[in-house]
């Protein structure tokens, strides 16, 4: 038996270990267009910024591929995928058999048409490699212009802020995090933000750059105002690296479509991770979900049952647990879909803590906390397992909620380990 895996992040690395669990005889190939050892995109903020020295960025040991007996082809590209045969072609020619096979390549960052883009280098920020280009790029330079204040994007103006630039974050819509927080929490974090030194721009987008021997000078935006910038990222977004899967007839929409098995429309063809569109936990619906939790469950439930250890997904939860200076913050779910749902809320603006819980038909559907995070993964498990919360409604959003408040039964499951 041959298992293929191509990509080398967080579900083709949980894929690895899921199989070797099962199966410590049969091939497995681990294939990626990167050439460094599987490392965690979450920290090249930090790698960027000096916060971190580059082994720390590194997810396993050195001799992981060896300890796992993984061919690992580093630096090579899947070009083109033949179901019907259970083959790959990668560069330079060469034909590679699969009898399981994982797509886990990913997503790569949008870059929308800007005039006088093309006249310059910019930079993206989701790679190793981006990130140490961007450390080299910013190196003397004194102004940098961030475009998207997602995650990626506020991550690295945080970096190159910490790096001693003038960090300027430029953003369509009204709020930062858009994905991940509501109004009253991206509020709190935005302060935070303006204290570090970052200036944000809400509202707003770059419509023109000025560039000398193609370097930026200054990007003139929407609102007509114009501001000087040496360094540009973009960091709007990603999309779901589907070429491979669409090109070989998988079904594909928004991402490669996956069932609770993370089967693809193609026999003895999986997908997991960014590329996937699987299951989602409260709305039963399939989507993408570009967080490393689902990745990372993606990945085990596919290799297990590439494997051939047949294992379900119940579905996967928009994760978030951020911090940004000395604020942190996790959200659970859709903490923005309030319609028909019942919404807790409790807020100290003193001390800037917020928290507040969504739910509906008696169930707990979105969570956010900032600063007072203690005991949040209580009510991830609220969601998770769909309990229901009416026995303990009240105590929700009190200081001394957390375990003890559960019914007996709740409590005994989540201390028991599973035979």
């Amino acid at each position: 038996m041959r298992h293929v895996i191509i990509g080398n992040s967080f579900a083709g690395l949980f894929a690895v270990e899921a199989i070797r669990r099962t199966d410590e005889e049969s091939e497995i190939y681990v294939i990626s267009r990167e050439r460094q050892h599987v490392y965690s995109r979450a920290m090249i903020h930090e790698m960027l910024s000096g916060v971190v020295k580059e082994p720390m960025v590194y997810l396993r040991d050195w001799d992981f591929y060896r300890n796992h007996r993984v061919h690992a082809l580093l630096g090579r590209e899947a070009q083109s995928l033949d179901i019907a045969d259970q083959t790959l072609q990668l560069d330079g020619g060469e034909t590679l058999e699969y009898d399981r096979l994982l797509i886990a390549t990913g997503s790569r960052p949008f870059v929308p048409p800007i005039a006088g883009l093309e006249d310059i280098e910019y930079h993206t920020f989701t790679t190793f490699e981006e990130a140490k280009a961007l450390k080299s790029a910013s190196a003397g330079q004194k102004n940098a212009v961030v475009l998207g204040a997602g995650l990626i994007g506020l991550q690295c103006a945080e970096a190159l802020r910490h790096l001693g630039l003038n960090v300027t974050v430029v953003e369509m819509a009204d709020m930062i995090l858009p994905q991940a927080l509501d109004e009253t929490a991206a509020e709190i974090v935005s302060r935070e933000l303006d204290d570090e030194g970052i200036r944000l721009r809400m509202g707003n987008t770059i419509e023109q750059i000025h560039s000398l021997n193609r370097q930026p000078t200054s990007c003139v935006l929407k609102s007509g105002d114009s501001v000087p910038c040496d360094v540009l990222v973009i960091a709007v977004g990603v999309r779901s690296n589907t070429a491979l899967a669409k090109n070989a007839g998988i079904t594909v929409e928004r991402g490669i479509v996956v069932n609770n098995r993370m089967e693809t429309s193609a026999e003895n063809v999986y997908a997991a991770g960014d590329c996937a569109q699987g299951p989602e936990l409260t709305t039963g619906m399939t989507m993408t979900l570009p967080v490393i939790p689902v990745a990372s469950s993606h990945g085990m439930i596919a290799g297990y049952n590439m494997a051939g250890s047949r294992r379900t997904y119940r579905g996967g939860l928009s994760l978030n647990a951020l911090q940004f200076g000395k604020t942190q913050v996790v959200s659970y779910g859709f903490i923005k879909d309030e319609k028909d749902g019942e919404v807790l809320r409790v807020e100290d603006a003193k001390r800037s803590v917020y928290k507040k819980v969504i739910i509906k038909d008696n169930r707990v559907t979105g969570a956010v906390f900032v600063r007072d995070i203690d005991r949040a993964g209580i009510y991830r498990h609220l969601i998770e397992q769909k309990i229901d919360v009416t026995p303990f409604k009240h105590h929700l959003l009190t200081p001394h909620f957390g375990i003890a408040c559960l019914p007996a039964e709740e409590r005994a499951r989540m201390f028991t380990t599973p035979q």
